[in-house]
């Protein structure tokens, strides 16, 4: 494996190589690049015969492992899985790009739109997992997906309690377009409706090449770096009808919650999900959410999302909350049992899913067998997560899913290990979470050709395509490079102003002339003068401040404070690890090849529209004691950087807000997410 394929891993997947080859996985990313190319020589010398071979099939998931899966305590204490969670959880989320002196709002890395909505988060990781009756009518098994295949399904007695105001305020805080900033400390939505899961059946010139006849029924569809695959096209609908109420704040004092209950009736709420999954590995590639609320009096909310391998600007609570509502859609129980027969009695796992066959029953006068299933780890760490499922005879997917979650960390039992009960003291937030729903069948159309993973095509991406050279990377001195040759007033102009200046710019003078460094800076071309926001750090002391540029060689002082507190980041420096530039990664967020659905709304004339702001932030782990174990066992992760785009304008009486965001070491799309609100 050559040095620019080992690059473009990221630094779980270059430590799990070492893991095999019985190496060390201490140390930065360079380090471990070059302790791998060392050992691979070192057995070239040894075996002069060795044949090259092809280059393996590689994961779309693990290949851009930088999103986390969203079941996260299944491992182990020292399972990769959970580790890299941890990582992710001892990061800093209070780093602030806006202050007192410019808008406020949420900021890329901050916020939690993509997939959360209204009345509850809902991903669907594939559809499928077909039953059929043998003779024998109490005894089962799966049978695979088909192209074309459609359920239909009502949605029953949705409930969803939280209680607490941590709870509530993440659920608030994350969700928008929101209907939810009257609501404190307690919160309920009542729902029910209707919903759909289908998997589309393409014909021959929805593939990349017309010619593999035997993929027929898959689509070609774009990943995070703009690259064309033949993948598996699945859609999730829902149409539902919401009662909200909970309590709200105090009409005395705005800062305290009351009594007082609020109430909102009357709501529709509908969710269009389609996913892209390849047909070799069957890797989820790529989603798009739409999603629409419409309140009592009409006023319409909706939101757009375009994310890749999984859910952009999460953090680890709601990941944790969005993977324990996946019973939300009907179960793939293919993908569980496979063709194994299912028997009364029957018990195993996967992955963290306890399973038990229990006995026949019938449902709607119909045959059926019922499957309990559990969550192992949310059980031991923070409450219970529990199903049940009526399977009938040459039906798709479960005839009826009964859903019961509970979600409280001071549930934890002795099964929940010392490191995970430190991750979730750490970073999941106090209250308790409940929902209950049931799922069941309407009806259901079998499609004609079966699906069949795991083929391989001739046009299939090498890992190394689409991606920019390793040689393009550059390290930090104070700042992200820029090097823009169409945005006259660069990064590095502001910032060559602040260091010149002491009388104007003081306190991040002093820092970024010894040893501080930008972890986070955004632009604005809105006005006559464009305006640079940073904020620095440096072992000292932490800031923000506004870099105005009349014209000429001298900048202006438009703004500067302290960061303190929660606000202050970590000062790292050996932890920033090497990017691209602001200018390569912008030039590619530009591309209307790459992502030709984006296009259309950030560019004009082939540049930047004006209103669109160009950012960057670094996030490196928090010093505690989660943060400590990792580094004694050699894991502690490099400081990450996203680089993103944002734009608010208003059409008519609509206010619409816009963010897209790439990774800055990677030049990986994460994705973008547009949403719509009365003005």
């Amino acid at each position: 494996m050559g040095e620019d394929e080992l690059s473009a891993m990221t630094v779980a997947e270059l430590k799990v190589q070492l893991k095999q080859l019985g190496l060390s996985t201490s140390g930065k990313k360079s380090e471990l690049i070059a302790r791998i190319i060392s050992s691979t020589e070192d057995v070239m010398i040894l075996d002069d015969d060795e044949d090259d071979g092809d280059e393996p099939l590689e994961s779309i998931v693990d290949e851009d492992d930088d999103i986390l899966e969203a079941e996260v305590f299944e491992a182990e204490i020292l399972d990769e899985d959970l580790i890299e969670e941890v990582q992710e959880s001892s990061t800093s989320n209070a780093i602030r790009l806006d202050t007192a002196a410019s808008e406020k709002g949420q900021v890329w890395y901050k916020d939690g739109t993509t997939i959360a909505t209204i009345l509850v988060v809902i991903l669907l990781s594939g559809v499928g997992g077909w039953w059929y009756l043998s003779n024998e009518a109490s005894v089962f098994q799966t049978a695979p997906s088909r192209y074309g295949d459609n359920l239909q399904f009502n949605v029953n007695n949705g409930v969803i309690q939280v209680d607490g105001d941590e709870m509530v305020a993440l659920l608030r805080d994350a969700i928008s377009p929101s209907a939810l900033d009257d609501v404190c400390e307690k919160l309920r939505v009542e729902f029910s409706g209707s919903g759909s899961a289908s998997i589309r059946d393409g014909s021959l010139i929805d593939l990349v090449d017309p010619s593999d006849t035997n993929l027929e029924g898959a689509v070609k569809a774009l990943d995070a770096y703009g690259r064309t695959w033949n993948a598996v096209e699945s859609t999730l609908e829902y149409n539902l009808a919401a009662d909200l109420s909970g309590n709200t704040w105090s009409a005395i004092n705005q800062d305290s919650c009351s009594s007082l209950e609020w109430l909102n009736r009357n709501n529709q709420l509908n969710i269009d999900i389609k996913q892209w999954h390849e047909i070799t590995e069957r890797g989820l590639m790529r989603s798009e959410t739409a999603l629409n609320f419409i309140d009592a009096e009409g006023q319409s909310y909706s939101a757009d999302a375009t994310t890749f391998d999984g859910i952009v600007g999460s953090d680890s609570a709601s990941d944790l909350i969005e993977g324990i509502l996946l019973p939300m859609h009907p179960v793939n129980l293919y993908d569980i049992f496979g063709l194994t027969v299912m028997e009364e009695g029957l018990t195993g796992e996967h992955e963290g899913w306890g399973w038990q066959i229990g006995s026949p029953d019938t449902i709607r006068g119909e045959d059926a067998i019922q499957i309990r299933m559990h969550h192992i780890k949310i059980g031991d760490c923070l409450g219970r997560a529990e199903m049940v499922i009526w399977a009938i005879p040459d039906q798709p997917l479960p005839a009826k899913q009964m859903v019961d979650i509970s979600i409280d960390k001071s549930q934890k039992r002795s099964g929940c290990s010392l490191l995970e009960s430190e991750a979730i003291d750490l970073t999941f937030p106090e209250g308790t979470f409940v929902t209950q729903y049931t799922l069941e069948q309407i009806d259901f159309k079998r499609g004609d050709d079966l699906l069949d993973w795991q083929q391989f095509y001739a046009t299939r991406p090498m890992s190394s395509d689409g991606k920019p050279s390793t040689s393009s990377m550059v390290s930090w001195v104070t700042h992200l490079p820029d090097n823009s040759t169409v945005r006259p007033f660069t990064l590095e102009k502001a910032v060559s102003c602040v260091i010149s200046d002491s009388d104007t710019f003081g306190a991040a003078q002093i820092a970024l002339n010894g040893d501080g460094y930008v972890f986070a800076a955004k632009d604005d071309r809105s006005g006559l003068d464009p305006i640079w926001n940073l904020s620095w750090v440096s072992s000292v002391e932490a800031g923000w401040v506004r870099v105005t540029w009349p014209g000429g060689e001298n900048c202006l002082n438009s703004g500067d404070g302290p960061l303190t507190g929660d606000e202050k980041p970590e000062h790292a420096r050996n932890q920033i690890p090497q990017t691209y530039t602001l200018a390569l990664l912008e030039n590619r967020m530009l591309s209307s090849d790459r992502y030709p659905d984006l296009h259309p709304q950030i560019i004009n004339s082939g540049q930047l529209l004006e209103d669109v702001q160009i950012g960057y932030s670094l996030v490196v782990p928090e010093e505690n004691a989660v943060s400590d174990w990792l580094d004694d066992l050699g894991f502690l992760p490099d400081g990450q950087v996203t680089v993103y785009l944002e734009r608010t304008w208003i059409e008519g009486d609509i206010e619409h807000s816009l963010r897209v965001g790439m990774d800055g070491e990677s030049a990986r799309m994460g994705g973008w997410v547009l949403t719509s609100t009365p003005a």
